[in-house]
């Protein structure tokens, strides 16, 4: 009765181990399985982080206030008397380059048209405006080399109707006694600060040329205007 007791008493210790064997092979089967998931979700979130780019950074520059505008347009119609005094070469480029820029010329020509009621295509307005441009610039080079020591100086600065600021320039070298102009900054829908009209001796530039357009449209209609701009 007793071996009999003794063996069963074995089989029992020989079951419980086998079963604590195979626990411990599950609870080790589990647990390489999650270190095993785990390191994999380790390893997609790395990927996916270098994958998704960091976004950068960009500041937005404001756009320049009146008063540094207005300090740099009298700086390069300053440079520009000086460069045609050493290089006439030189001055076309310079005045497409620094100076056209100071000028809001979609809106000068947007004012010209006004006057006269003019509706223009897409493709006969940017026309327009060029030639409009062209014209400036050519009368502002054509002024600008007839003597040699023209200069700027500021005289004043005050707020006119529409939010638009009145520039008061003297510009010395055309007479004995100097020659005043004003130059009138608006402010454009990208909030920047241009040259939107100049006026001399109590006449405007935008006037000029709404009667000499008004006039040409009159005589030899839009497209004979638009050809003798």
């Amino acid at each position: 009765m007793r071996s009999l007791n003794t063996l069963v008493l074995a089989i029992l210790l020989s079951l419980s181990t086998v079963s604590c064997a195979e626990e411990s092979e599950v609870e080790n089967t589990q647990v390489v399985a999650k270190t095993a998931v785990i390191e994999n979700i380790q390893e997609v979130n790395e990927v996916s982080a270098e994958a998704i780019p960091t976004p950068e950074v960009v500041e937005v520059a404001k756009p320049a206030g009146p008063v540094q505008t207005i300090q740099t347009a009298i700086v390069k119609l300053n440079q520009l008397t000086t460069v045609a005094t050493y290089s006439p070469q030189l001055i076309g480029r310079l005045i497409q380059t620094e100076v056209a820029p100071l000028f809001d010329f979609d809106h000068i020509a947007s004012e010209i048209a006004l006057v006269s009621n003019l509706r223009l295509g897409y493709e006969e307005q940017a026309y327009f405006v060029t030639k409009i441009k062209q014209n400036i610039i050519t009368s502002l080079l054509s002024r600008l080399t007839q003597t040699r020591s023209t200069s700027f100086a500021f005289i004043s600065a005050r707020p006119i109707m529409g939010g638009s600021i009145s520039v008061k320039l003297k510009v010395n070298g055309y007479y004995s006694y100097g020659m005043f102009l004003d130059l009138i900054f608006h402010q454009t829908a990208d909030q920047s600060w241009k040259i939107a009209d100049i006026v001399l001796n109590n006449d405007s530039l935008i006037n000029y040329y709404q009667k000499m357009v008004l006039i040409k449209l009159r005589r030899y209609g839009v497209y004979g205007m638009l050809g003798r701009l």
